[in-house]
């Protein structure tokens, strides 16, 4: 792992956990164990480290729902899978991270949003359209609204007027929604499978 790549890494880690606004770059190069200087040599300024830090994130993050797509048997899999990757991932994630990347990193924030509703909605609707010619959701479904209607109900999920973090936990709240969406997608079949799926965990 090079320099850059392990300042990214530990920053991104430390964002997820205390926040954007609060973390100072002081704190951020006593975590590394380093100079601020030295890390000025990848990054013009903190507005700068959380930028590339997002970019990082999301090319990782692509390449593992890469693994999680081609892992899966089947659409309904893949949907429980990315499931599980995103509750173990967002475990101990600052509750107003989103929040202050939107009001006050706005670049960041942008390329969120972009990779959000660009990647993210193509592989739900491409995940829909599988899970469609496998019989397992439903076949009068429209799989580019749906995943349309999924994103926007993520995002919304992210709203403090709505879900305020003092009240609730996002992983609670992306639990709720995850069984909300599969049980307005899944087909009689479907159904069956998750069902059975869960009575082989018991």
């Amino acid at each position: 792992m090079t320099i850059e790549q392990q300042i990214l890494a530990k920053s991104t880690e430390l964002f997820i956990k205390y926040g954007l606004k609060n973390l100072t770059m002081d704190e951020i190069a006593r975590e590394l164990g380093m100079s601020k200087k030295t890390i000025y040599q990848y990054c013009e300024n903190k507005a700068d480290l959380i930028e590339k830090s997002m970019r990082a994130h999301i090319k990782k993050e692509e390449c593992d729902l890469v693994l999680i797509e081609g892992k899966a048997k089947n659409a309904i899999d893949e949907t429980l899978l990315m499931f599980e990757y995103i509750m173990d991932h967002i475990r101990g994630v600052s509750g107003n991270m989103i929040y202050e990347m939107q009001k006050y990193y706005p670049k960041a924030y942008a390329l969120f949003n972009e990779y959000t509703e660009c990647q993210i909605q193509t592989k739900i609707s491409k995940n829909l359209a599988r899970g469609i010619e496998e019989g397992f959701y439903r076949s009068d479904m429209n799989p580019d609204i749906v995943s349309k209607i999924y994103i926007s109900a993520v995002v919304f999920l992210f709203d403090q007027k709505l879900f305020p973090v003092k009240q609730y936990a996002f992983p609670d709240l992306y639990r709720e929604f995850m069984t909300y969406h599969l049980h307005g997608i899944l087909s009689v079949k479907g159904l069956k499978y998750v069902e059975q799926k869960k009575l082989v965990k018991k």
